[in-house]
């Protein structure tokens, strides 16, 4: 468990933490239009402040014990190979926790464009997480051999499957919704109370 707890507050430091920093640095520069607009988060897009940067590192480290945590419960169910047994994680997270991140409520996704290159951008850090705690705690704690009969293993594997599909699903239908919503919105109010000023009320 300790293992988990500290491979995963690493990878959660640089993948949801030093990660979306990053990501959200691309995503100024991709939409200069933005430069100024208040976020969700009660941000300002282009401003890079300490105290943002330090809450963000809090929370990527935070989220990614859990991450780790649960990396380590299921990484024995997961129907891959060995060493693939990162990415399919990483596909799991991304389907399930990756819901509560790319929320059509989110105004951010309202405000950037492409949203598709934010959601693009967003997924890869999944990627990141799950390879980074993975080879840590793979190779600090490894897998050992597990005495489940085929049956059981295969019923949880279907249930992994059918949560993924399950995600997939949801993501067919937010994403669309989330690319036509693009650029529809000029600033958020913040605190997940939507859009403060749509573009379509914006003054010529």
């Amino acid at each position: 468990m300790r293992v988990a707890v500290i491979g995963g507050a690493i990878a959660g430091l640089i993948s949801a933490g030093v990660g979306s920093r990053v990501v959200m640095r691309i995503i100024a520069l991709a939409d200069p239009d933005t430069d100024g607009a208040n976020t969700d988060a009660e941000a300002s897009v282009g401003e890079i402040t300490f105290g943002g940067t330090i809450e963000l590192l809090i929370l990527g480290t935070i989220a990614g014990v859990m991450g780790g945590v649960l990396y380590l419960g299921v990484r024995r169910w997961l129907p891959v190979p060995a060493g693939w047994k990162w990415l399919a994680y990483a596909v799991l997270t991304l389907l399930t926790v990756g819901q509560l991140l790319f929320d059509t409520h989110n105004a951010d996704f309202q405000i950037f464009e492409p949203v598709v290159l934010v959601i693009a951008l967003f997924s890869v850090l999944f990627l990141v997480n799950g390879l980074i705690v993975s080879a840590l705690v793979d190779r600090f704690h490894p897998e050992p051999a597990y005495r489940s009969s085929l049956r059981v293993s295969r019923a949880v594997a279907g249930v992994l499957v059918i949560v993924c599909l399950l995600g997939i699903t949801a993501y067919a239908d937010t994403v669309p919704q989330m690319i036509d919503e693009q650029g529809s919105c000029l600033s958020a109010k913040g605190g997940g109370n939507g859009c403060a000023v749509r573009t379509s009320e914006a003054a010529p």
